[in-house]
C-alpha cells in the first residue's frame, strides 16, 4: 500500500470523528440524549481498560514476526 491512500484514509477517519463529535456535542447541548441513571457506568472504565490490555497482550503474544 502506498502512503497516499493511507493519508486519505487517516484524513477521512479524522473527518468522521470530528463529525460524530460535533453531532454528539450538539445533542448534549440541546438535551437530545437522555441522562443515564446515577451509577449506571460505575467501574465500566476499569473493565474496558482490562479487556483492552488483554487484547493488546494477546495480539503481541500471538503476532507472527515477519522475516
Amino acid at each position: 500500500m502506498t502512503p497516499a491512500p493511507r493519508v486519505g484514509r487517516v484524513a477521512l477517519a479524522f473527518l468522521w470523528l470530528a463529525l460524530f463529535s460535533a453531532l454528539y456535542t450538539a445533542g448534549e447541548l440541546f438535551g437530545i440524549w437522555p441522562q443515564p441513571p446515577e451509577g449506571a457506568f460505575r467501574n465500566l472504565d476499569l473493565a474496558v481498560g482490562a479487556v483492552a490490555v488483554a487484547a493488546v497482550v494477546a495480539a503481541l503474544a500471538f503476532a507472527r514476526r515477519a522475516s
